[in-house]
């Protein structure tokens, strides 16, 4: 599933394709990828994006007929821009259309991925109550500390748990408790004061080392103009058989995701 950096990766693109453009409307392909607000104005479209936003794993588009697009990849989405395409894509969910002919496609191999057209006014309506931003000055060691004190759920599940911090997946909490040294099935409550630091440090390094590569590329993750991430080049335990100092790495299943960790380094 994209996490935060493939996200902003991705809506960094699509504002720039979107920029000066007027979008003309919004096709469906299969059923229940687009989601419609029965409050949505009468004239959602022609409009032009006024705004775009990221909030966790999620892409806010407002635009200014008083309509929005929220944009969820879920497991496989993508959205690849495409001057004058032709019929849809065999796993071509919806499209978002552009003046002049060209569009941007929603391709979707699983079909969980979803985009909700809705009245700008009703946005929280649509969006799942969600924890700060890792990359805010908000997520710092005194709100995790308080928010993982008396739990007693592995600090990964925490981690993963987008009501306590939203926008971080499987691989980037691997590779930021692999830094931080902290094994992921530590009891959230025996995670101690030095160490909730440096997992809050950690994530915000492995996330803008990302960012900077445009996100992680492993199974179907593609930029809007349908390139790869790099950041695969530098994952230190995801998915490898030795950490960097080489120690075999050990492979957990915690809440149903694969969790690659050094025994020797994380304690």
């Amino acid at each position: 599933m994209p996490e935060l950096p493939e996200v902003q990766t991705v809506l960094d693109g699509l504002s720039e394709v979107l920029t000066n453009r007027v979008l003309t409307g919004l096709e469906c392909y299969y059923p229940g990828t687009v989601i419609v607000d029965p409050l949505l104005p009468d004239e959602a479209f022609p409009a032009r994006v006024k705004e775009t936003i990221r909030r966790g794993k999620y892409m806010i588009l407002h635009l200014d007929s008083g309509a929005g697009l929220i944009i969820h990849l879920r497991m496989t989405g993508k959205l690849v821009y495409e001057p004058d395409p032709r019929e849809p894509h065999k796993h071509e969910r919806a499209r978002i259309l552009l003046e002049g002919g060209d569009a941007v496609r929603f391709i979707d191999p699983r079909t969980f991925g979803k985009i909700t057209l809705f009245a700008s006014a009703n946005l929280s309506r649509f969006m799942p109550a969600l924890g700060p931003e890792p990359l805010s000055k908000a997520f710092d060691a005194q709100y995790l500390s308080g928010l993982i004190a008396h739990r007693s759920a592995p600090i990964k599940n925490l981690l993963l748990d987008q009501r306590i911090v939203a926008g971080l997946g499987n691989i980037y909490v691997c590779e930021l408790l692999y830094r931080a040294r902290v094994q992921p099935q530590r009891e959230g409550r025996k995670v101690s004061a030095p160490e909730i630091r440096r997992i809050v440090n950690h994530t915000k390094d492995v996330l803008q080392e990302a960012l900077e590569v445009g996100g992680t590329s492993i199974s179907d993750y593609r930029r809007i103009d349908d390139k790869s991430g790099e950041f695969q080049h530098f994952l230190r335990v995801y998915q490898k058989l030795e950490c960097p100092k080489g120690h075999p790495l050990g492979n957990l299943r915690l809440g149903g995701r694969s969790s690659f960790y050094c025994p020797v380094c994380q304690k």
